[in-house]
């Protein structure tokens, strides 16, 4: 039986049209996909039905009752619960301390606390400390943390807004299976997602597009998903010969060697994230990273807050510094002509004519108009400049640029390389995530 209705939801924010007419149902102890693009509005859908932000018209009926959600905390408290894109979890606090935050469970006995976080967290076979500062995990254990810290409230509903996109392959099985307990419970669950192979695994799917949303059948073969966001799934990059540009020795100190030529891209894969760190500062000379071990997109956020040219001032930067958590990164670099380069370590400031500020691979792609999902926050302006930071520039560094990626957007990705590549340029890719290697021309492990 349905649980929650939502009928006729519409937003409009600057004059845009965000989200027309929707509506669905969600049924107790089902699994709801909610497939689309990225910029299509369905993290604005999120946050409407989990109280964050106020529809402007249609309406929500929960458990038989229309509800007027006012904020996130009483949405919890009547069993509507959410994780968001955005980092939600308090670094510096303890474990148990954000599992209990915003719960209207919150006591001074740091021993009950403890030990009730210890409960909930063995249920999901989660072995973390719960008197442990939450920034000592790492960010899969912060995104595993984030659904527990969701469940705790026992709702009735859960909204999981693309938090697969910021997960490894063995957490993203982990979080599979915490879905299918509290599922079995009875918990209606609702995914947002980018990812045709999360869509497969929906007992109901549902498409957001400009149009609103619809249901598709279930079953449904990847290929008719694909189809449906007007995808494709050849990534292929040719390769063109070029003369070499780079040759680096002793990377980060890795003991590897790096030689790049002209008409390249460089996928190399890293086994960690601290890899993806040291090699990262090698190749950019900057430093987008802390030390210690809080996800990438927190590190990303501080990056832009201290090292960013220019204040967020338009719509296009706001958005793209404010949702970092599941987009890679790119530098665009211009090198001095005067022939190849040699360095022991990293790239030398005296090669560097030019180096420009690390943006998102999503807002890197929406500068140079080939994703439509976020085109009407980019004014003509942006996407002049960002025409010619490409036109200028010799090598671009993408750091997991998957990441939170739809198929469209990967396809798009992967067009920018082949021009890359066509006009002599050079691209190295840096990550951890298996399926990059697809957008080189050639690959390289490095290992601890």
């Amino acid at each position: 039986m349905s649980i929650l209705e939502v009928r006729g939801i519409e937003k409009t924010y600057s004059g845009k049209r965000i989200l027309k007419a929707v509506s669905f149902d969600l049924e107790s102890g089902k699994l709801t996909v909610l497939g689309g693009l990225n910029g299509i509005g369905k993290s604005t859908l999120i946050k409407m039905m989990s109280g964050d932000i106020r529809p402007d018209s249609g309406e929500i009926v929960f458990d038989g009752h229309h509800v007027e959600l006012r904020s996130i905390v009483e949405a919890r408290r009547i069993g509507l619960s959410a994780v968001y894109q955005e980092y939600m979890l308090v670094p510096d606090l303890t474990v148990a301390e954000n599992i209990f935050l915003g719960s209207g469970k919150f006591t001074i006995s740091r021993k009950k606390m403890n030990s009730e976080a210890s409960r909930l967290l063995s249920k999901f076979g989660l072995s973390f400390d719960p008197s442990s500062k939450v920034s000592s995990l790492s960010s899969d254990e912060q995104a595993l943390l984030e659904f527990a810290a969701a469940v705790f409230s026992e709702p009735k509903v859960l909204m999981i807004d693309d938090l697969f996109s910021v997960l490894q392959t063995e957490s993203r099985k982990r979080l599979l299976q915490m879905i299918e307990v509290i599922k079995n419970k009875g918990t209606a669950v609702l995914v947002v997602t980018t990812d045709p192979d999360l869509m497969l695994m929906a007992d109901h799917l549902l498409f957001m597009d400009e149009s609103g949303v619809e249901y598709l059948p279930c079953p449904i073969e990847r290929g008719a998903i694909l189809e449906r966001m007007g995808a494709s799934s050849d990534f292929s990059i040719l390769p063109a010969e070029g003369e070499l540009l780079i040759e680096i020795s002793n990377l980060a100190g890795s003991g590897q060697d790096l030689s790049l030529k002209r008409g390249e891209v460089l996928n190399i894969f890293c086994e960690s994230g601290e890899l993806v760190r040291a090699f990262t500062r090698a190749m950019i000379r900057q430093d987008p990273f802390t030390d210690n071990s809080v996800p990438l997109f927190r590190e990303a956020k501080s990056f832009f807050d201290r090292f960013s040219s220019r204040s967020s001032s338009t719509p296009a930067e706001k958005y793209f510094c404010s949702n970092l958590k599941n987009t890679g990164l790119v530098s665009q670099v211009m090198l001095k002509k005067s022939g190849s380069f040699k360095s022991s370590k990293s790239l030398k400031k005296s090669f560097i004519l030019n180096k420009e500020s690390v943006v998102s691979v999503k807002s890197f792609l929406a500068g140079l108009e080939r994703i439509p999902g976020f085109s009407g926050l980019v004014s003509e302006e942006d996407k002049k400049l960002s025409q010619l930071r490409f036109d200028a520039c010799d090598l671009y560094v993408f750091v997991r640029p998957l990441l939170g990626l739809d198929p469209v957007s990967v396809n798009a990705l992967s067009t920018v390389l082949q021009e890359i590549v066509n006009r002599s340029k050079a691209a190295v890719i840096i990550s951890d995530e298996a399926g990059s290697s697809m957008l080189s021309t050639r690959k390289m492990r490095s290992s601890e």
